[in-house]
């Protein structure tokens, strides 16, 4: 059987292995990876074996995506930086092959159904792990994984989960309330940027409510205030390990302000962010490169170097992009962004998946100033291939159900 043999009779079984892809993504399963990398490599040999293949394909994504990675890897092979360990280089490899995404999908017919399918089964799945792993231990909850990465993850899995699928499968219907079943295993990881998530969706949803709260008078407020009361009601088991989380944050702040001192994760943040600013100033546009920033940024700190050697990475996808690869990585990461999100706008007038977008993109640079979005394989694919996805979605000839119930 030839290659394109084969692809051709993949068609059948793809957006079942796409939707398993997405499900185990979510649920930090490394069959997740191993399913997105695959359609990468059927991407690379549809690229390179049949370039009519790219015609309908997002080009301004794709190029700004592939751009940037190139950009990485060229500089920190240019710099003489060594291949093992290089974590630059590895998810710069990771960001080129969801550039070629949209043509390893170019057989699948509606590759956002089966993103939006896998995403809703992950979250069921998380709604039910995470109280039990919290019951046995009583800690922040990770799946074995770093808390960060895991609510970082189930966040964009959540917002994967309310893109419209035309209601096919009545057991996972569309809605926008799979975003906010999120909630419970992003408040019992404890990681407080992901908490930011539900601001955006909340923000977003309520906007497009209002004139149905408006037309239904009454009746439309009662449910309002019951959604609310039904919300606060959910926290309440969970407010206290909550409100933990923000005391110790807001008092390591005050303690840093009085005596310079870091001891904890938000005040080392706060040392890491001023010397790291200090060291672009001296590097702009190349940066330092990605394995000497710590060492760099740690020798500006005075007292707080030997803290801040305790970090991998910034915690700050802008300051780890701009001392790993300069503002022009900065520039190009800020393109590859705009870009999808630009197409992704023009091309849908679909309000759920304009708000998916918009929610992707803000959930990624919000977290991302607080932590390395973009330094863990988990987060860079779920984030580029979910935007690969929708924007593969958009061009089909009727995008995510053309024909489907409107949902509130």
């Amino acid at each position: 059987m030839t290659i394109g043999a084969l692809l051709l009779h993949r068609r059948r079984w793809d957006p079942l292995a796409l939707a398993i892809g997405m499900a185990c993504l979510s649920l930090l399963i490394s069959v997740g990876k191993v399913v997105f990398l695959s359609f990468a490599v059927c991407g690379l040999y549809l690229g390179l074996a049949r370039p009519r293949s790219w015609r309908g394909m997002p080009i301004a994504f794709t190029g700004m995506l592939a751009a940037w990675a190139i950009w990485q890897i060229g500089l920190s092979l240019a710099r003489g930086e060594p291949l093992d360990g290089n974590r630059v280089l590895s998810y710069a490899g990771l960001e080129f092959a969801c550039a070629l995404l949209p043509l390893g999908l170019g057989l699948v017919r509606h590759p956002a159904h089966s993103l939006a399918w896998g995403a809703r089964i992950g979250v069921i799945a998380l709604v039910i792990l995470a109280p039990i792993d919290y019951a046995m231990t009583g800690a922040r909850v990770g799946l074995g994984k770093n808390e960060a990465i895991f609510a970082f993850v189930v966040g964009a899995c959540a917002i994967a989960a309310r893109l419209p699928t035309g209601n096919r499968l009545r057991f996972l219907p569309d809605g926008r309330v799979w975003t906010y079943l999120a909630t419970v295993p992003i408040v019992l990881s404890g990681t407080r940027a992901a908490m930011f998530l539900f601001v955006v969706v909340a923000v977003l949803d309520l906007r497009r409510a209002m004139p149905r709260l408006r037309a239904s008078g009454r009746r439309g407020a009662l449910a309002l205030v019951a959604v609310v009361a039904a919300a606060m009601l959910a926290v309440v088991p969970v407010g206290g390990f909550l409100l933990d989380r923000v005391e110790s944050g807001v008092t390591e702040i005050e303690a840093y302000e009085a005596t310079g001192l870091a001891v904890g994760s938000v005040d080392t943040r706060m040392a890491m962010w001023s010397s790291a600013v200090r060291v672009l100033a001296k590097n702009p546009l190349i940066g330092v490169g990605g394995t000497a920033r710590m060492e760099r940024v740690a020798a500006e700190a005075g007292p707080n170097e030997r803290e801040i050697l305790r970090y991998q990475h910034l915690h700050n996808v802008v300051l780890d992009e701009a001392l790993s690869s300069g503002l022009v990585g900065v520039a190009l990461m800020v393109g590859a962004m705009a870009a999808f999100l630009a197409n992704a706008l023009r091309r849908s007038a679909d309000p759920l998946v304009r708000d998916a977008s918009i929610t992707l993109v803000a959930f990624t640079v919000i977290f991302g100033l607080f932590h390395g979005v973009l330094l863990n394989e988990w987060m860079v694919l779920i984030v580029f291939a979910s935007m690969a996805v929708i924007l593969t979605e958009l061009r089909r000839a009727r995008p995510f159900g053309a024909a489907r119930a409107r949902v509130a």
